[in-house]
């Protein structure tokens, strides 16, 4: 009798402990798993199902299956398909326990006893919430692709059909430069349009050559560009804002003033190794950005250091403003800008990449009292190279 006691016990022990393993398992399930009787009222909701209604399991044990649920009319319909089917997979609206309603992925099964009387039901369900989220940020992030794919194709297509009339435009202009009957005034007028049209086409060509530069394919084709020129034309470009803001523009070469003339008569000295339009672009950006930062009435300096070791030739853009505290830190990243009205933050950018391409560094400097200073270091050319034709002189001059 004693040994069939102690047999009995020993079972109910052992079916207590996988009860109680096997409600382990259920609790530390990643899905939220319930089962309800035939009535359909619930007899277990694991730990998972907890966390994710906000309900405890005491709270919802005896409670019909319908407070799970945000609409009373779906409810309905996965319970005439469940005894149909005896099945249900498919996505409810849930309703937690403070009315937030969220989607749920839910797989359901029909529970029957040995004689195939339904018993009741268990499913496994899953929170949608991340998933959502996640593929709508993906289907935004795809039609942001698709709109950026289509502005790039537009893009280029917009600057190859530019090429066809700016190429009239200079070859007008060059052929009008060809006529001795015009008077030396008018011929000035005609290399300002030359020299313009010039300049947008073969901004237009780079602009075509960017996405090379971007992945590092470009095919460089270094060749000796006299930077006298560049200086001359961005100050130029940029005169009736200089004049506007009151600022004068300093030119220094190993730290002595020069003017104009005899900034010309340097010409042969300050050559560089690179592509004529890159070192323009470089230059352009980085002036503008110095005029538009600077305050009324100050100096913008370019000081030019062309040391004893012929391998390479500084220029260094200063002004007296200073760049705004929250983009000092990434000041040649992308569409890094701040208090520019129409700034797109790319000139610094490009500077940088152009810089880099052609093999040189670019740095900044600022602070409030002495204001801001780029410096761009590139390869040297050999003394005295003349270099190619420069850019702002018209072909028919």
């Amino acid at each position: 009798m004693e040994k069939t006691t102690h047999a009995v016990q020993t079972a109910g022990n052992l079916l207590a402990d996988e009860r109680e393993y096997a409600r382990y398992l259920i609790d530390i399930a990643a899905d939220m798993i319930v089962s309800v009787d035939a009535e359909r009222r619930i007899k277990l909701f694991n730990k998972t199902a907890e966390t994710v209604y906000g309900y405890t399991a005491d709270e919802m044990v005896g409670q019909p299956i319908t407070a799970m649920y945000d609409n009373p009319e779906e409810y309905k319909a996965i319970g005439e398909q469940m005894r149909r089917d005896g099945r249900f997979v498919g996505e409810i609206v849930g309703r937690k326990k403070n009315g937030d309603r969220f989607p749920v992925f839910v797989t359901a099964v029909l529970l029957h006893n040995t004689e195939g009387v339904v018993i009741g039901s268990v499913g496994y369900s899953r929170d949608l919430t991340a998933d959502k989220k996640a593929a709508a940020v993906e289907r935004e992030y795809i039609a942001m692709l698709g709109e950026e794919k289509l502005k790039k194709e537009v893009e280029h297509i917009t600057r190859h059909d530019m090429k066809s009339p700016l190429s009239s435009v200079i070859g007008f202009a060059d052929l009008l430069l060809g006529d001795e009957t015009l008077a030396e005034e008018h011929k000035q007028l005609i290399r300002i349009i030359y020299n313009s049209g010039v300049k947008a086409l073969r901004m237009v060509n780079l602009s075509l050559d960017l996405l090379k530069i971007e992945r590092g394919v470009y095919p460089l084709d270094p060749q000796s560009v006299r930077l006298v020129p560049i200086f001359l034309d961005m100050q130029n470009d940029n005169l009736s804002l200089l004049r506007s803001k009151r600022l004068s523009v300093v030119f220094l070469i190993q730290t002595i003033p020069h003017n104009a003339e005899q900034l010309q008569a340097q010409s042969g000295r300050l050559v560089v190794l690179g592509e004529e339009i890159m070192c323009y672009n470089i230059f352009a950006n980085l002036f503008k950005n110095a005029v538009e930062a600077a305050p009324p009435g100050t100096p913008i300096t370019i000081r030019v250091e062309c040391p004893p070791d012929p391998g390479h030739i500084t220029i260094a853009i200063h002004n007296a403003g200073a760049v705004p505290v929250e983009i000092r830190d990434h000041f040649f990243e992308k569409y890094a800008t701040a208090s520019k009205k129409g700034g797109t933050g790319l000139g610094t950018y490009s500077a940088q990449r152009l810089t880099e391409t052609l093999g040189g560094r670019i740095t900044m400097e600022t602070a409030e009292a002495t204001g801001t200073t780029v410096t761009v270091t590139l390869p040297r050319a050999s003394p005295g190279s003349t270099g190619a034709r420069p850019w702002s002189t018209p072909l028919g001059a």
